[in-house]
């Protein structure tokens, strides 16, 4: 994972403009928040009337409820008003990145994990709403903080001014506790990050795990992540230890100053009982609003450091899907021929691909083959263009791709792959999924008969609303590739991208498949990656990719006569064959 990259406030502020926060809310809330502290410092004034009186006054006694209920009620609603900011912020700032997700090119993919991006849209955005929303309590204390030196230094000068001299040891106290508690919380949040991401990749895959007897593994690969976590959460526990008695040790000093000092004070006349009462009421609420200061300042950090990472998503560039071209018009006035040109290409600094030139004919089958590991699944996702190439060009013909919609493009590619991509929700919308239109049942009859899935759609109770479950897992390996089929069907696009799409089946699914496949192929311009050369003899072309260069070009009987590799590769596949070995 890569560092994040430091920044100013630049990213904060900017993200704050873009989210439309719903200032209206928030300005209430401290009107509310303002109106309530100034019911409240009236409450220690009214108490020491109370306590300077010798019989009941009912009216004096009734002044403080009416204060208190007011008081209490104006923090009530302003408490409302702030949480159902939350909401509002969290949709709002998701709505920002959210679509910068799902348009960020490929390649931002490489540089943080899904799991990563995951907590960027559903817990970041929450950091940004409890640092405007604790910006209203720090000017609500503040607020407070001069109302109560008014009052108490009309009260006493001398008492207030011997209180003065505590405030910047509550600053450096909040500060120091602050930053260690701060800098632990960090290590609570990171491993629990790696916890979080640990358990959300196995349990999905409990059932690789159990296959290759791996529980052991990862009982202790998983109490691994779990000490990580107890690490950090035993650090912040010992910060807490010591901060929270120097915090406790500030309301002591207050306590012994305003009852020592304020004895002695009572002793020489200069103030009464009930006054001295009063001021510690007071300064229990000069103790909160100073400490307040401390907790903005550590939200308001979480804050910038989310809107940092935020902002990584947020500057990344759009894909551009309209260009200068159709695909229709592409189709017109070219071959239709899809051309890598001087193609070199690498993930980060690993290079996959180097200098590929070949052409794929209209309306043809192309068959790439080679050992794995070679870049022939780069070469599908550069054809999808998913990726552009780091050197070198992907043309239709003549005309380079990059001036055909990029939208347009991607749809006309039907792809059907080994791990067939499904999405929660019913079969229906698995086969429709990238459709801009309704579909009558009758249609989805058809394509589902097309590609051999609809004898097993007919079996399920609730048809094609049946759901497949998660990525899926409610149906066999061979059903999903049939679902995968029946939506290339249904697309009508005139290029297919087979992706090993017969690997890993049984006999009767991988029959079924195949004779789907064929009537899918008819009048498509097919490319197809396979390791089983059975499949891709009878292509138009072979193309045979070793180590990310082209080894050769030509028909099966071309490249049997003259390409060694291809050879090699073909002598595998006849002891495969003979003895049920694994090609390569």
């Amino acid at each position: 994972m890569q560092e994040t990259k430091k920044h100013g406030w630049k990213e904060f502020f900017q993200l704050v403009l873009k989210a439309k926060l719903p200032w209206h809310l928030y300005i209430l809330a401290l009107i509310g928040l303002f109106a309530s502290t100034t019911f409240t410092l009236g409450l220690p004034v009214v108490m020491s009337e109370i306590f300077a009186g010798n019989i009941f006054d009912f009216e004096i006694v009734s002044k403080y409820f009416v204060l208190m209920i007011a008081s209490l009620s104006l923090a009530a609603i302003s408490a409302f008003l702030i949480y159902i900011t939350n909401p509002i912020v969290m949709r709002n700032i998701q709505w920002i990145i959210w679509p910068k997700l799902i348009r960020m090119p490929m390649r931002k993919y490489e540089k943080q994990p899904s799991l990563q991006l995951i907590s960027r849209i559903t817990v970041d955005p929450g950091f940004i709403d409890r640092a405007v929303a604790d910006l209203n309590n720090v000017l609500n204390s503040t607020y407070g903080l001069v109302g109560s030196f008014i009052i108490m230094y009309g009260m006493s000068s001398k008492l207030t001014l011997a209180l003065l001299p505590i405030i910047p040891y509550i600053l450096i106290v909040s500060a120091i506790t602050g930053h260690f508690t701060q800098k632990t919380q960090y290590g609570v949040q990171h491993a629990f990050s790696g916890l979080t991401a640990f358990f959300a990749e196995r349990l999905p895959k409990i059932r690789l795990v159990k296959s290759f007897g791996k529980e052991d593994k990862e009982i202790d690969r998983g109490k691994t992540i779990i000490q990580d976590q107890y690490q950090a959460d035993k650090k912040r526990a010992l910060v807490d230890l010591f901060a929270q008695p120097l915090l406790n040790s500030i309301q002591g000093i207050i306590i012994g100053i305003v009852l020592v000092y304020g004895s002695y004070l009572v002793s020489k006349g200069e103030m009464k009982v009930s006054q001295v009462i009063a001021f510690y009421m007071y300064v229990q609420y000069l103790h909160m609003s100073v400490t307040q200061y401390g907790r903005f300042w550590q939200t308001l950090k979480q804050a910038k450091g989310a809107s940092e990472k935020i902002a990584q998503i947020l500057d990344s560039k759009d894909e551009v899907l309209k260009r200068d071209k159709s695909l229709d018009d592409a189709k017109q006035q070219t071959s239709g021929d899809i051309v890598l040109e001087n193609v070199s290409f690498s993930y980060a600094d690993t290079k996959v691909l180097s200098n590929l030139n070949f052409t794929i004919p209209k309306g043809k089958v192309t068959a790439i083959i080679g050992p794995s590991g070679g870049g022939k699944s780069t070469i599908f996702s550069l054809i999808e263009r998913l990726y552009d190439p780091n050197v070198g060009r992907v043309l239709m013909g003549n005309m380079p791709a990059e001036k055909i919609n990029l939208d347009e493009w991607r749809h006309g590619m039907a792809y059907v792959s080994q791990s067939t991509p499904l999405i929660s929700g019913t079969i229906r919308e698995n086969i429709t999924y990238g459709l801009d239109r309704e579909v009558a049942d009758e249609e989805l009859v058809h394509v589902a008969k097309m590609a051999a899935a609809l004898e097993f759609i007919q079996e399920f109770p609730d048809g094609f609303d049946t759901e497949v479950g998660e990525f899926g897992s409610k149906l066999s390996g061979g059903q999903r590739q049939r679902i995968a089929i029946a939506r290339a069907f249904i697309m009508d696009s005139q290029y297919l991208l087979l992706d090993e799409a017969t690997s890993n089946l049984d006999a009767q699914s991988e029959y079924l498949i195949e004779r789907a496949l064929q009537k899918l192929m008819k009048n498509r311009t097919t490319i197809m990656i396979s390791h089983d050369l059975k499949d891709v003899k009878n292509a138009d072309q072979i193309i045979v990719i070793d180590q990310g260069e082209v080894n050769g070009i030509g028909t099966h009987q071309e490249l049997s006569e003259s390409n060694e590799l291809y050879q090699h590769l073909t002598k595998l596949q006849s002891e495969k064959d003979a003895k049920l070995l694994p090609v390569f």
